[in-house]
């Protein structure tokens, strides 16, 4: 679709606006703790479970997800403990909890195609694909799982910064983007905006001191040519992404995984979609996180 001469440039200069906000908003007092603890030399599963156990909502999601018929425990998953040591594992669990913990304050709309619920559907299942993709990577430049798991569900934090920040503006955003379906959205918000919402959200995790692969991902996991330092982890996110579009979910441009992708990251199609299978179909313990997330 020809875009016509209302979208030949930036309508409203957005960066000088975000440059301008007098405080940044504070990381969450709960994701302080967690991002803490990962520098604490004497951190364990023990010291983890106390934290995420302060958070009712955030104990019932990392119990359900190590719940998830993906993981093929036979036990019973009955606190973040058992979570912990016998499913999911401490970094798994410490970037589970520090995503849901860090996006938690930030509010859209509820509904529509840029609203909470799209934006929590896609995240948790982005950040499950994401982990899991990473888990079939040959070994000797596998992505952590942790970070995987983190990339996925923090790609699109910078949606949420916008539409919390600016909302007046954010609903221009989605009126563009049902007036131009086809384009990409970095395309649209460039041309609204003069930034995108990979680049602001990567701006604000950096601010907040998180790691180097998730800001990375968040800024890139749109650019198919980005060659640089953690390419693994937005070239993990994009193919996720790409999955996802085939279920009418996420930014995507399309569902088509490009084969350069594939060659980077190590494994081929069938692999990827097996993958998608098993962690997405049937899958009642997403579905409620993803409840959970919204309310």
């Amino acid at each position: 679709m020809t875009i016509t001469n209302d979208m030949a440039a930036p309508i409203l200069d957005l960066r000088k606006r975000i440059e301008k906000i007098d405080r940044l908003p504070a990381m969450p007092q709960l994701a302080g703790r967690i991002i803490a603890l990962k520098s604490d030399p004497l951190a364990d599963v023990k010291k983890l479970s106390a934290i995420v156990e302060l958070d009712p909502g955030l104990t019932a999601q990392v119990v359900r997800y190590a719940q998830s018929p993906y993981f093929g425990y036979r036990g019973k998953v009955d606190s973040v403990h058992t979570a912990i040591s016998r499913v999911l594992g401490f970094e798994v669990v410490l970037h589970l909890a520090f995503g849901m913990a860090t996006c938690r304050p930030f509010r859209l709309p509820l509904g529509g195609p840029l609203g909470l619920k799209s934006f929590w559907k896609h995240a948790v299942y982005a950040a499950a694909l994401t982990q899991a993709l990473s888990s079939i990577q040959p070994a000797d430049f596998r992505a952590s799982a942790g970070l995987a798991y983190l990339a996925g569900l923090l790609q699109n934090f910078g949606l949420l910064v916008m539409g919390h920040f600016f909302q007046q503006e954010y609903g221009l955003l989605v009126k563009y983007l049902d007036k131009y379906p086809d384009r990409p959205i970095t395309d649209i918000e460039m041309r609204l905006f003069g930034v995108h919402h990979g680049q602001v959200g990567a701006w604000l995790l950096q601010k907040w001191g998180l790691p180097e692969e998730v800001v990375v991902a968040a800024r890139f996991h749109h650019d198919l040519q980005y060659q640089g330092s953690h390419e693994v982890f937005p070239q993990l996110v994009m193919v996720s992404n790409h999955i996802l579009k085939r279920k009418g979910l996420g930014d995507a441009t399309d569902g088509i995984i490009p084969e350069i992708l594939l060659d980077w990251l190590g494994f081929g199609e069938y692999m990827a979609l097996l993958e998608a299978k098993r962690v997405l179909e049937g899958n009642d313990s997403l579905r409620t996180m993803i409840t959970q997330c919204v309310t």
